[in-house]
């Protein structure tokens, strides 16, 4: 009887490691990062486990704060209860090959399955701000660009400019090229921002092979080279 039943074990442990094995495998070859934005997603929802460090923390110029304690620190700054968001930033200003110094943030937002990437510059003696910004969606794997304009001098609640009509006479009256514009979203998001995560993060991925990600550019540089 007893031989039966180690038999039996033998057998049913077997199958469970079998089973690992498979799981192991699938997990290998079918990741839950199907592209470099899943991994800052998921990168920074480590901030959730106690004790586990995020991707971010490992890229020199960001700011750097309690991740790690997170759970028994809910009063830091970097994160919002109501929303379910974390949010990350360079602290320095980085300064691109042609439109001056932009901020950097990140801001993640897990009840909608999203991040927000967002660089703005101040220009005209800070009454002007470009604004470049990236939505990505988790769920559907889409990446959105948007440019807007805030014009200090105008009423509050209407300082935001998104139509692209508008956009580009701001743009005109200042002086400011959309090819340079475009050039330097480009610089900010794939030199910068991308070419950081791929070189201190262990990415699996790259500026030139983002993975399985939809990109769509904002309609502002529609023809522009």
């Amino acid at each position: 009887m007893k031989s039966k039943v180690k038999v039996t074990l033998a057998i049913v442990g077997t199958i469970f490691i079998s089973l690992l094995l498979v799981f192991v495998i699938y997990k290998e070859k079918n990741p839950k990062e199907k592209n470099i934005f899943d991994e800052m997603y998921y990168g920074e929802k480590k901030v959730y486990k106690r004790g586990a460090n995020t991707p971010f923390r490992n890229i020199p110029g960001i700011h750097q704060w309690n991740r790690n304690n997170f759970m028994v620190n809910p009063s830091v700054k970097e994160l919002s209860y109501r929303n379910n968001t974390v949010y990350e930033r360079y602290e320095e200003n980085y300064k691109t090959k042609k439109l001056g110094e932009w901020r950097i943030g990140f801001k993640f937002i897990y009840d909608e399955k999203r991040i927000n990437i967002g660089f703005n510059n101040k220009t005209v003696k800070e009454k002007l701000e470009i604004g470049i910004y990236y939505g990505y969606d988790e769920e559907k794997k889409i990446f959105c660009e948007e440019i807007n304009i805030y014009d200090k001098e105008l009423p509050r609640g209407e300082t935001r400019i998104i139509e692209i009509s508008k956009v580009k006479e701001y743009l005109k009256k200042y002086n400011i090229s959309i090819k340079d514009l475009k050039e330097t979203a480009d610089e900010l998001l794939y030199e910068k921002v991308i070419g950081d995560w791929e070189k201190y993060t262990n990415s699996r991925f790259s500026k030139d092979n983002l993975g399985n990600v939809k990109i769509e550019r904002s309609p502002l540089f529609d023809g522009v080279d």
